[in-house]
């Protein structure tokens, strides 16, 4: 007989297994998504809190590669003591090293990597102004904030080029500039200078400052002439005979170690052909604070006598605090001396790491609206916390008492262009046994504070008594 149908049709086949299978690896697919994105969210850390990522933006190559790696070392360094007394709001720190290269194009690059591959909610650099001023557009559009430890150029205390996004652990040349030409003017008595200046906001702010420092002394003080020269050019015989025409008592270098060198070996080849005319005294920029850059000056295939040369820097603070930084420096990095702004980078993480645990999360917004607050710029009171001091730093911040950070690198207090106000400088030299050395040192307390009201108006000026006190400060620097 013919089997009846039924009157509701055909019945359903259950699912061939293929078919199944797939359904199947289909939704553990979606699960493992979900748990990934909910573990990179930090929805299972143990605090619900994603971690904090910080970056570092600076010269591991480049005109500045003599600084770079000692800085990201500094970085480095308190990232592991943040992390090894609890982190941030209960996680581990993480932090991805960047080359900027000492090239703006190069910086930006990869200040575009940090942000969109390893979502940084915050950077410490660029290394040097042009790589800070290329980044900081990008930067803040995507909210993350910029912390540099060397950055000098006054263009960054403009809020209308960083729209606020940009603060630094380094004073601006607006104080170099004006403890140069105070120095040179007053100090060794000169009234003829000439500067000569790498073509980089660097360069160029630094040298104009410089110049309108000198001549706001009054009493014939001039700077004849400025030259500006490229970066990296294999011949400065042409910017040499510019510089020297003007018949200057003493030259303010302004420049970077590979562009330095090509410079002063040319100088060193030619000078004796100009019957004394280019037998003049040498000043450098901080740029070119460097044992490595000294002893290729140094060296007999250059052979300059670098006795006689003499440099302005922003030095550290004479304080136990930057000491005790220097040993535990040395200690973890196999007696290594640091670097220049190597404690300027260390301060930048801490006053990050602690504008986080403040707000009470990592995104680049919150930290940019605590990092005052914490650096003790918004007033004068609050706990003070002092670098290796993170346990206490979480204990004050759950108590709900406000910090204040004093740094290695000496007391930041940050003002509203989000630069600290005052510095320590220092004019160095080169001693018999041809090492770095100190020929004068002033603290913090001998330059006059930057008010926000004389932004961008020429440093304040000291007059002679502020060089009194300069030489009575004879302060040997630390090795």
């Amino acid at each position: 007989m013919e089997e009846p149908s039924s009157s509701s049709g055909e019945a359903p086949k259950p699912a061939s297994r293929g078919k199944a299978l797939w359904i199947v690896i289909a939704v553990l697919v979606v699960i493992v998504v979900v748990v990934l994105a909910a573990a990179v969210g930090g929805l299972f850390s143990p605090s619900g809190k994603a971690p904090l990522r910080i970056g570092t933006l600076l010269s591991l190559t480049g005109g500045l590669a003599l600084f770079g790696p000692g800085d990201t070392k500094g970085a480095n360094l308190a990232v592991e003591e943040i992390n090894a007394a609890g982190g941030v709001l209960g996680q581990k720190v993480e932090i991805y090293n960047e080359d900027d290269q000492t090239d703006s194009t190069a910086a930006l690059a990869a200040a575009t990597k940090l942000i969109t591959q390893n979502h940084v909610d915050a950077i410490v650099g660029a290394q040097f102004s042009g790589g800070s001023l290329s980044s900081i557009k990008f930067a803040g559009d995507n909210g993350v904030v910029m912390v540099s430890p060397s950055a000098t150029s006054v263009k960054l205390s403009d809020l209308t080029v960083t729209n606020g996004w940009f603060f630094r652990t380094i004073s601006s040349d607006r104080l170099q500039g004006s403890v140069a030409a105070s120095y040179l003017g007053t100090n060794q008595s000169f009234k003829y200078a000439a500067a000569m200046v790498i073509n980089n906001p660097y360069g160029i702010g630094l040298g104009a400052i410089f110049k309108q420092k000198f001549e706001a002394l009054g009493g014939g003080h001039v700077v004849n002439t400025t030259v500006v020269i490229p970066e990296k050019q294999a011949d400065y015989s042409a910017a040499l005979t510019q510089l020297f025409a003007a018949n200057p008592q003493v030259v303010y270098f302004v420049a970077y170690p590979d562009t330095g060198l090509t410079v002063m070996k040319q100088w060193e080849q030619q000078r004796g052909s100009h019957a004394g005319a280019w037998d003049k005294q040498w000043v450098f920029s901080e740029g070119l604070q460097d044992q490595v850059f000294v002893d290729q000056l140094h060296d007999p295939a250059v052979g300059v006598d670098v006795t006689k040369l003499w440099g302005t820097a922003p030095a550290a603070p004479v304080s136990s605090l930057y000491n005790d930084f220097v040993s535990r420096y040395k200690a973890r990095y196999t007696n290594q001396t640091p670097q220049l702004y190597a404690s300027h980078t260390y301060d930048a993480v801490y006053l990050i790491a602690l504008a986080a645990q403040k707000a009470g999360a990592v995104d680049g917004a919150s930290i940019k609206a605590q990092l005052r607050a914490v650096s003790g710029g918004l007033s004068t009171g609050g706990t003070v916390i002092n670098g290796g001091q993170w346990s206490k730093a979480l204990t004050t911040l759950a108590a709900g008492t406000a910090v204040n950070w004093e740094g290695a690198s000496g007391s930041e207090n940050l003002n509203a262009t989000n630069d600290p106000a005052v510095g320590s400088y220092e004019i160095w030299g080169v001693n018999s046994t041809f090492k770095i050395d100190r020929l004068a040192f002033f603290g913090e307390s001998l330059i006059q504070p930057v008010s926000t009201s004389n932004i961008g108006a020429p440093a304040p000026y000291v007059p002679n008594a502020f060089m009194v006190q300069l030489r009575a400060l004879a302060v040997p620097r630390r090795g």
